[in-house]
């Protein structure tokens, strides 16, 4: 029985990481089997489970940090019904990590076959994306260079998927930046197989206009070739993308410039491809959120109503109308669960990074400070793409450490 359950956890993670870029729905039920199957497969040999949890309880309260504050906050909200759901999305941000705990070896030899079904699904979604762009701009006979406008980019490149552009350029990253770590492994064919899907992967991510992940993602390359020395390879990337930028800067009327370049708050304007970003100056909503309840805050999922509240008295109808978060989860933490959630994110983020430094782990390192730069821009916590993510990253580093460590015990002994 242990040797089918196994399997079947097997598959249900690879469909979940797999179906993670195309559609959540899918990916949650395929999530839901695998964490069932891990928890019942852990409680075949209790004590073994038990002795985990215990040995690395301090660990697991620390990863953890982002379901407990929804957890805790339960007590006190008066939103409690919204509040059990937001507690229920952040559910893996415990039973993910709780998993590698249980059973590191899950994640550890199979890491590989997870990032080829990360890649698969990216890729799905890139072809499905630009065959029904092309399809209906052919159908509303433009012309073919309106595929790069405002009415086929960024979200709306999006509209056949339940899907969003930032989430989804963190996932196309990660999955070049496990081909990169595979690269040295290929064959001739296989390096220039995957050379092209790079590429293709590459194109369809500037094309979903995600600023965030695409200069995260240009400073790392930048970084990488040169660590590594391919001064070639640093020569082409840079020309491909001063070209890029040059055109996007110097064009009369291009959506490519305002998205990536006007629609900063560093350069303010308002034009007619794209409206001013306002992300930075609703901040101040949740500001004012924090100064009425500043110690514990108003509890899970109860910060919204009076957001909205102020999004209406500055007539800000767009942030009212669509209930926006903070776009940012430091201010999310500090809104909701006051000072004491600003400092347990920090502390969150402060000890996953101390591990992965400590551990020498520079690919999750890579992922880990992507995970970081989007909390910047977005409320990475309240997306169930961004909690399920974030709780993979973290149970890698769990797997690695806790795989390393009995390793160095076994040579020991």
């Amino acid at each position: 029985m242990k040797e089918n359950l196994s399997k079947v956890r097997f598959l249900s993670l690879l469909m979940a990481v797999f179906f993670l870029p195309i559609h959540i729905n899918l990916n949650n039920i395929f999530l839901l089997i695998f964490i069932i199957t891990s928890v019942f497969i852990a409680s075949l040999t209790p004590k073994m489970a038990l002795e985990n949890i215990a040995k690395n309880k301090t660990l697991l309260f620390f990863i953890s940090i982002p379901f407990t504050l929804n957890f805790m906050g339960l007590l006190y909200t008066d939103e409690l019904s919204r509040g059990i759901d937001y507690t229920v999305r952040a559910l893996p941000f415990f039973l993910i990590p709780l998993i590698a705990i249980l059973s590191p070896q899950v994640f550890v030899t199979n890491y590989k076959k997870m990032g080829y079904a990360l890649i698969l699904g990216c890729l799905i979604v890139a072809i499905w994306s630009w065959f029904f762009s092309v399809q209906s701009l052919l159908e509303e006979g433009r012309p073919f260079k309106e595929l790069f406008g405002p009415l086929y980019s960024n979200h709306n490149l999006l509209r056949n998927l339940d899907m969003h552009p930032t989430y989804l350029s963190i996932f196309i990253y990660s999955a070049i930046g496990f081909i990169v770590l595979e690269f040295g492994h290929f064959k001739k064919f296989k390096k220039i197989f995957y050379g092209i899907i790079i590429f293709v992967l590459l194109a369809f991510m500037i094309h979903l206009l995600s600023r965030v992940a695409i200069f995260y993602f240009i400073f790392s390359s930048l970084v990488y070739f040169i660590y590594k020395k391919y001064w070639v390879l640093l020569a082409g990337f840079a020309i491909i993308f001063i070209l890029v930028f040059a055109y996007a800067y110097s064009t009369p009327q291009n959506y490519l410039r305002d998205r990536l370049i006007y629609n900063l708050n560093l350069f303010e304007k308002k034009t007619q491809f794209s409206k001013k970003d306002d992300r930075f100056d609703r901040l101040s909503a949740s500001y004012e959120i924090f100064k009425e309840r500043p110690i514990i805050g108003y509890g899970t999922a109860a910060e919204s109503k009076y957001r909205r509240a102020i999004f209406k008295r500055n007539k800000d109808t767009v942030a009212y109308n669509e209930n926006y978060n903070a776009h940012n989860q430091f201010m999310e933490y500090l809104s909701t669960f006051g000072i004491i959630g600003a400092l347990a994110y920090l502390l969150f983020f402060g000890r996953l990074f101390y591990l992965v430094y400590t551990n020498k782990q520079v690919f999750l390192g890579f992922l880990l400070t992507g995970v970081f730069l989007a909390c910047v821009t977005e409320s990475v916590f309240e997306r169930s793409w961004g909690v399920i993510y974030t709780s993979f990253v973290i149970a890698f580093i769990v797997s690695f450490i806790l795989h390393n460590n009995s390793l160095k015990q076994n040579q020991v002994a």
